[in-house]
């Protein structure tokens, strides 16, 4: 069976997750596509690469992986489309910085610039549709990534934010909310304890303070607040039981200081 999988932005109010899936159902043998999220917010390459890189990478060996997120077609190619391979998965996407950041620190990655020659349409609207799908349709037949263009050796870069260090302090910003207001912080917990140096810390948000880690939700009482560890590796906001970004005003972008107290 041929795994495929879907990460977009499109929502789901129009047309166009059927318009793929059915493509998808039409030209590839025993498929069964796999809808990872539709809801990431309108051109957003840092969520969108956040849910990819979480959700995607451990899939079984030659699944095929479309990314349709801030995925403008045109002539001029000012981003390039693409077919990266990791870990014996495809990725087809557009090199527009989502890539970048999917597979940051991650090797060895193949990364082949598609050419136009693979466009079903003369209008550049819909590359799921017109490009992914028919690129897709031959990696399940065992064409070779290399036959669709030319290689590329270096991805777009995007700018990520990321923490910045002071002596008696590290400033944070949210940079990714979940569904249940889980607030996520631009810092992972190895860095965050490398820098704290066996110090404690203090967060005062709000109304609340936070002083240790915890590595459950249920370790305060209901409508507490917490710190804690996502599953991503992050360091993550959260309340018992409620939403954390609504009820402390996080949002993503909003800065979050982290108070180191010196021993």
């Amino acid at each position: 069976m041929q795994l495929v999988t879907l990460t977009t932005d499109w929502g789901r109010s129009d047309h166009y997750i059927g318009a793929v899936k059915s493509k998808l159902y039409s030209t590839i043998n025993d498929c069964q596509v796999i809808d990872i999220s539709h809801d990431i917010k309108k051109f957003d390459l840092m969520e969108g690469a956040f849910i990819v890189r979480n959700a995607c990478l451990n899939f079984p060996k030659n699944t095929i992986h479309i990314i349709d997120v801030d995925c403008t077609e045109s002539k001029k190619k000012e981003y390039q489309h693409v077919v990266i391979k990791y870990d014996n998965q495809y990725f087809i996407c557009t090199d527009n910085g989502m890539p970048s950041i999917i597979f940051e620190g991650l090797s060895p990655i193949k990364v082949i610039g598609i050419t136009n020659s693979y466009q079903e349409s003369y209008y550049y609207t819909f590359s799921a549709f017109d490009l992914f799908c028919k690129v897709a349709a031959l990696i399940s037949y065992e064409t070779n990534i290399e036959d669709f263009g030319y290689e590329i050796t270096e991805l777009v870069k995007k700018n990520v934010l990321t923490p910045i260090i002071y002596p008696e302090s590290i400033l944070c910003t949210v940079f990714h909310v979940d569904g249940y207001g889980n607030v996520f912080l631009n810092i992972n917990v190895e860095e965050f304890l490398r820098r704290l140096e066996n110090n404690k810390f203090l967060i005062e948000v709000e109304n609340s303070k936070i002083e240790n880690i915890s590595k459950s939700y249920d370790d305060v009482k209901v409508n507490d607040s917490l710190l804690t560890v996502s599953s991503s590796g992050h360091l993550e906001l959260a309340i018992n039981k409620s939403n954390a970004s609504e009820l402390l005003g996080l949002k993503v972008g909003t800065p979050l200081t982290i108070k180191i107290i010196k021993k």
